[in-house]
């Protein structure tokens, strides 16, 4: 395949702004609790209506796992074409993309806990030792994973992120051997072994999708095929089919009975069928293309700071707006300036040189101790 027609960088970009457009929606108004009895108009579109497709966009959280795992096999693909690692090689991986995670985090953690210190909306339990042991472990991106307090709720998702790292080497192995039978080995355990309804596990399905379609340029493939030959019906053909076809899985989890038996399974196809009909349809359309790829490109700062401002610092002026979109645009706006803001102190303290060199003695400490470990065994 051509490796121009390839899901690129830029299309990531486009995706993740798509995503941080749902968690925005989401988290303003998919409960009445969230909007903090602040009266929002929602025209054209009923209360109800909107409600319910704001409800939706939860699967938000699959498609930033799926992205996530989805990179993390083309770097790890670039490096060990055929995913032949030693298990020292792939402990140095998983050590890499943790320290790349909790590292980039840092700024705008440091710059959230100031704000809400000096603004005294913490939300920590109070005394010392728990609070300082929540902030430790809100820092290493592994509060919810080990359930201490953590500052927002919308940190537990780095949890998550922690544990797809961890268990990539594990699932790259596995498909190496078996290819798509990895899909069966997450569908059947998870959809009656997992518990139900804890978010660090009820999202694991999109890994073993992710990878295979990492792998097989399967986003691609699906992109390319074609139904009949005419180019104008072969692509409204597809739109109808994809169309209808992620409507209905949408339609399928929100109904109490879907959920309830296939939860497992949903949150992993949702994400896909988004992707593959936004990469088909959405993504390249031209200006549209520029702001989703703006908007992705501040995501990760907008996931960590946009529920503080939405739900601690200044929600009742981001409400005052009334009107959903200007709601939703308001919040973007701030958080994205926010986000300007922290990545200018970044290049101003030469974060990213720091960071290397931080990362780069540590590997070098741990690629010493690992050898010494493996030497003693023989």
């Amino acid at each position: 395949m051509n490796v121009k027609s390839r899901f690129t960088k830029n299309n990531t970009l486009a995706m993740k702004g798509i995503a941080i457009s749902f968690l925005l929606f989401y988290h303003c108004f998919s409960k009445k609790s969230r909007m903090g009895g602040m009266y929002v108009d929602f025209a054209p579109l009923s209360r109800e209506a909107a409600m319910m497709i704001s409800r939706c966009m939860v699967q938000c959280v699959g498609l930033f796992a799926f992205l996530s795992v989805y990179g993390l096999t083309r770097s790890v693909k670039k490096k060990y074409q055929s995913y032949e690692f030693s298990g020292r090689e792939g402990t140095m991986f998983v050590l890499e993309r943790y320290l790349h995670l909790v590292l980039f985090f840092t700024i705008p953690f440091f710059f959230c806990m100031g704000v809400t210190f000096l603004t005294d909306t913490s939300s920590y339990a109070k005394g010392l030792v728990s609070t300082l042991v929540s902030i430790v472990m809100d820092f290493f991106c592994v509060g919810h994973l080990f359930g201490t307090q953590v500052l927002i709720s919308t940190w537990w998702y780095l949890s998550l992120e922690v544990l797809l790292i961890v268990f990539l080497p594990f699932v790259l192995r596995f498909y190496r051997k078996y290819s798509w039978l990895i899909v069966l080995m997450f569908l059947l355990p998870g959809s009656f072994l997992i518990e139900k309804h804890v978010h660090l596990t009820k999202y694991l399905f999109v890994m073993p999708l992710a990878v295979c379609f990492a792998d097989q340029d399967v986003l691609e493939r699906i992109r390319d095929f074609v139904i009949v030959r005419n180019k104008w019906m072969n692509k409204i053909l597809k739109f109808a089919i994809e169309t209808i076809v992620m409507c209905a899985l949408f339609m399928f989890w929100y109904s109490k009975w879907g959920r309830n038996h296939f939860e497992f399974v949903l949150n992993g196809l949702i994400p896909v069928a988004v992707i593959c009909w936004s990469y088909e349809f959405l993504i390249n359309l031209p200006v549209i293309r520029e702001i989703l790829q703006f908007m992705g490109k501040h995501s990760a700062n907008v996931f960590y700071i946009h529920s503080f401002i939405r739900a601690k610092w200044i929600g009742n002026f981001v409400y005052s707006f009334g009107h959903a979109f200007l709601i939703w645009f308001v919040l973007m706006a701030s958080s994205i300036v926010i986000s300007i803001f922290l990545e200018g102190i970044k290049k101003a303290v030469r974060f990213e040189r720091l960071s290397g060199k931080i990362t780069d003695r540590i590997l070098g400490w741990a690629d010493k101790m690992l050898w010494c470990v493996s030497r003693n065994d023989v």
